[in-house]
């Protein structure tokens, strides 16, 4: 008799939430046994809690006690590096691109093509914007800090964020130019 032997399931994945009020509106910090899986900034709870849902479908999402108050505090002064643990998921070209996201300083910035061409895929250059796009790490991650080239003004919570940055930087903060430079608050 021919037998595959016990079937078995994973438990399902417990993240534990909080949320709380960040500089730039809403704020909600996930976690894992290992580390920060998500941060993210909103405009409301509600589309907080329904992205985590999305991000998470499958988990068991819990909410309980995890780091807001110091990523708040990180976001309102974003000097220096994230020091909190990350647990970052994703392929290996997105932790490629967020690893060499993670060395652009605050103040800076950087393009799509020259943060291709630093992880070794110049061509690469539409992989690392879906992947930029793709990152849950508000702030860890900084990938609001790579522009198009050339990158003026645009709509979008990406551009938000940096003209946030720059208007630290004129109140004193630390700054330098990176690839396209500073973009222009407004």
């Amino acid at each position: 008799m021919f037998r595959d032997g016990p079937l078995t399931r994973k438990a399902p994945e417990t993240i534990r939430y909080g949320t709380g009020r960040c500089a730039l509106g809403a704020l909600l910090v996930a976690t894992s046994e290992k580390g920060i899986v998500t941060i993210m900034v909103r405009d409301t709870q509600s589309r907080l809690i329904r992205d985590l849902n999305e991000r998470f479908p499958k988990a068991n999402l819990v909410l309980g006690k995890t780091p807001v108050a110091k990523v708040a505090q990180y976001i309102a002064a974003p000097f220096r590096p994230f020091a909190l643990p990350l647990d970052i998921r994703g392929t290996d070209l997105q932790q490629r691109v967020w690893r060499e996201v993670r060395k652009i300083p605050f103040g800076e910035t950087s393009t799509y093509s020259k943060v291709a061409a630093a992880i070794g895929v110049p061509k690469a250059i539409r992989a690392v914007a879906q992947s930029c796009s793709r990152s849950w790490f508000a702030f860890a991650v900084p990938c609001h800090r790579v522009l198009h080239t050339g990158a003026t003004r645009r709509e979008g919570r990406q551009y938000d964020w940096v003209a946030y940055e720059a208007r630290l930087t004129s109140r004193g903060g630390r700054a330098g130019t990176r690839g396209s430079g500073r973009p222009r608050a407004g």
